[in-house]
């Protein structure tokens, strides 16, 4: 009995992982196009660096969901 419970609740554990992956790659990807529409806006010298930041946090949230969905 206290098996199947087990094996249930460790399925909703990766399931919530995964998602909450997910949510955080969108997350992601709205800071990136935040940071882009800023960047048409306001003209500073920091603007470059602001996109390259944006990417590499995009490109670890996508290494993050890939490394989640190959864990779990």
């Amino acid at each position: 009995m206290f098996g199947d419970m087990n094996n249930y609740l460790l399925i909703a554990g990766k399931i919530c992982g995964i998602l909450g992956t997910l949510i955080y790659l969108i997350f992601a990807l709205v800071i990136v196009k935040q940071v882009a529409t800023m960047s048409k806006n306001v003209k500073d010298k920091f603007n470059g660096i602001l996109k390259v930041i944006s990417y590499l946090h995009l490109m670890g949230a996508i290494l993050l969901l890939f490394l989640a969905l190959t864990i779990l």
